[in-house]
Parts: C-alpha cells; structure tokens; sequence
C-alpha cells in the first residue's frame, strides 16, 4: 500500500529524534524521550539533567548509556548515540538513560 501523502511520512522521520520532556510513568520523575537513530532507532527515556564525566563514567559502570543531547539553532532538543570512545562532553551536554530511584522497604523506615 502507498502513501497517500509522502511529505508526511518525511517529516514525523525528521522529528522521530527531537527530544520530548514527559514524566515516567512509574516514579513521575522528569524525562526526556526520543528515538535515537534514523534505522533501527533505539527508543531513549532519559533523565534530563546533564552530567559530568565522573557521573558519566559512574552510569556507564551501573550499565546505563549515554547520551548527547544537541539543541538546534531553532531550539529543537535532539537526542542522539554518544559513542564512548568520544572525549567527553565536547560540545553538547551529555545525559544519561533513566533509572527509577528504589522504593523505600517499610522495615528499613523504622
């Protein structure tokens, strides 16, 4: 089946990447989420404060990736891969995928 209307189909491939800030849905913390990448594109929840890169290196060790956030001359915020071997944060601010903080146990309250 065609496309009836192809100029729609590239512009949502344009924007597929454009950073969107949402909640989670599970801790309602603040996130930003994308997909990352033109093929196979990897859908990206993250948080949306930028790290350093001792937090970086800290993420990265509990298993968590990076990655560039590139904001446009217009204002649009991109997420895309950051690949580790890059030097770090050379010119765009560097997030991380997000992870819900632990819920409290009640024993340990007390």
């Amino acid at each position: 089946m065609t496309n009836p209307n192809p100029g729609i189909t590239a512009k949502i491939a344009a924007a597929a990447d454009h950073a969107r800030p949402t909640t989670c849905p599970r801790c309602r913390s603040p996130v930003l989420t994308a997909w990352a990448g033109r093929v196979a594109a990897l859908r990206v929840v993250a948080d949306p404060e930028p790290i350093d890169a001792t937090a970086e290196i800290l993420a990265r060790l509990n298993g968590r990736l990076t990655w560039f956030l590139i904001t446009s001359s217009l204002g649009v915020h991109r997420i895309t891969w950051r690949n580790p071997t890059f030097t770090p944060h050379a010119k765009h601010p560097v997030i991380a995928d997000h992870v819900c903080p632990p819920h409290p146990v009640q024993e340990t309250l007390l």
